[in-house]
Formats: C-alpha cells, structure tokens, sequence
C-alpha cells in the first residue's frame, strides 16, 4: 500500500508538497545545468569531443552557478534565449 496518498486535505499537504517541490527543484537544477553545460561546449574548439569528455572544472563551475536557475530561466524566458525559433525545428516530412 502507498504511504502518501493525495486526498486533497490541507492538513497532509505537507507529506505531498514539500517533497514534490523538492523534487522539482532538484530535478529542473540537473536540466538546467546540463543545458548550460551542453551550450558552453557548443562554443568550444573541440565540442563534439566535450560532450563525451566532460570537462570537469567547467561542469563543476556550472554546477555551483546552477542553483537559482528559476531567476536564469525566467530571464532567459523574458528576453527570448530560452525558446527555439519555429524555423531551428526539424519537422518530419510527411
């Protein structure tokens, strides 16, 4: 049987929230360091072997700079740079 179970009463929020708004925290850090990451080396020399060969001082840099990707992420929403343009999208032809 599951432990926490999402009944919707306000008196157990707090075994369903706060972790799940951890987990999230947590997981969009790891995305948004690894898409920083991914966009540091595409400006590198050798970029295809920095994606395999992970350059450790730079990762840990980013790393230790990922932690209020929230701010970084809306700015990056606000100004433009977080979104693809329609035209960069590859579509299959069918």
């Amino acid at each position: 049987m599951p432990r926490i179970i999402a009944t919707g009463q306000w008196d157990r929020a707090n075994e369903f929230v706060i972790p799940g708004i951890i987990f999230l925290y947590i997981t969009g850090w790891i995305g948004w360091v690894g898409r920083k990451y991914l966009r540091y080396v595409s400006t590198s020399e050798n970029s295809f072997e920095n994606e395999i060969i992970i350059n450790v001082p730079v990762a840990i840099s980013i790393m230790n700079s990922g932690f209020l990707w929230p701010v970084e992420a809306w700015k990056q929403f606000s100004s433009g740079d977080l979104l693809a343009a329609e035209d960069d999208i590859t579509k299959s032809p069918r």
